[in-house]
């Protein structure tokens, strides 16, 4: 009997996990990062209520699906630790750094979106204290946008206080990996240092430093967390392309 309850209980904790990862649905928001987790922690829940169903699996079927959910777990938990071992990863304020703010969306009356606004946020807090760094203001334009993400972002450092002379722009970047390549860019064409500190969401550090790095840049994190019901899809999502990176070679 108690280990039925336990098992409903997990069960039961699964289920609103698998819910939990599919909350952005209410706000029109989708994507892989939210689907994979919620399927899992929904089959596990069905696993748990109903054992004997797995047990009419061949015993060699069994042992293959159970290799490969644990070595995509593996994988998946240690890619996740590089991850916020990346976005732990701060400068230490005793050298000069180049500030990347790396852009996403611009809302249609040309103000910065939440997430662009925690980027530009964590950019200030670093600019204002620090008055010898320099950044860059990265991100171009889609159809959807008024105005380039790059001019956004700098039009807000400069109405939060920050002299614009210290902001450079790279407005014609379409991708994280543009953002970089182009802002390397800009920051060898004006002689900025090549000490970054990147400033976006804790999970975008891992990938967004290995592109650095790939374009001669030494990176450091200016890390900003996510929205409660969107981050961890978010981090679902990011481990999942670095996986998949990882994997063919793109990475």
């Amino acid at each position: 009997m108690r280990h039925t309850v336990l098992r409903y209980g997990a069960a039961a904790l699964c289920v609103l996990g698998a819910v939990y990862f599919l909350l952005p649905l209410s706000i029109g928001v989708l994507h892989i990062g939210m689907l994979y987790p919620a399927a899992g922690l929904l089959l596990a829940a069905v696993w748990l209520v109903f054992p004997g169903l797995f047990r009419r699996l061949p015993r060699w079927l069994r042992r293959t699906v159970c290799v490969v959910l644990l070595a995509g777990l593996l994988a998946l938990g240690t890619i996740l630790t590089l991850m916020g071992i990346r976005a732990a990863h701060h400068p230490d304020g005793t050298r000069p750094v180049t500030v990347i703010v790396l852009g996403c969306q611009v809302r249609s009356d040309g103000t910065p979106s939440r997430m662009l606004r925690d980027r530009i946020q964590s950019a200030y807090d670093y600019l204002s204290t620090h008055e010898e760094a320099v950044c860059v203001a990265s991100g171009g334009q889609n159809n959807q946008e008024p105005t380039t993400e790059a001019r956004c972002i700098r039009d807000t450092l400069v109405s939060m206080g920050i002299d614009p002379g210290r902001i450079y722009l790279e407005d014609a970047s379409i991708s994280t990996e543009e953002n970089l390549a182009f802002s390397a860019e800009v920051i060898r064409r004006e002689g900025l240092p090549t000490e970054v500190a990147i400033a976006s969401d804790n999970f975008h550090q891992l990938r967004a430093g290995v592109w650095a790095e790939k374009d001669g840049l030494t990176p450091y994190s200016l890390g900003c967390a996510s929205i409660w019901m969107l981050g961890p899809g978010y981090w679902a999502r990011e481990a999942a392309a670095l996986l998949y990176m990882a994997v063919t070679g793109s990475l």
